[in-house]
């Protein structure tokens, strides 16, 4: 490496640093964006002892629904975390 990888080390974790951030940023407005809403549409639901039914819906949504949305952002996330890792390794050695 010589003198220019030390230099170059703390440029390249930096960026990586930032890509990661990014990717949990937009991971988190996922979130807020799709799960957010919920306690809104409950909130707005009829009382649910008056409406027979109703409570089972809230539970099945979220005890069932909102599991693959938190997967399927998780998944995302770490998918592309490895990927930013894989780069950022790759563009090491290269220096």
């Amino acid at each position: 490496m010589g003198e220019e990888g030390p230099a170059v080390e703390p440029l390249v974790v930096h960026a990586l640093i930032r890509r990661q951030l990014r990717l949990a940023l937009v991971a988190f407005g996922l979130l807020v964006v799709l799960l957010g809403p919920l306690p809104l549409v409950f909130t707005a639901l009829r009382d649910t002892g008056a409406w027979p039914g109703s409570a089972l819906i809230v539970w099945a949504v979220l005890g069932v629904a909102v599991y693959p949305v938190l997967v399927a952002i998780g998944r995302w996330y770490v998918v592309r975390a490895e990927r930013a890792e894989r780069d950022t390794a790759d563009l090491a050695e290269r220096a």
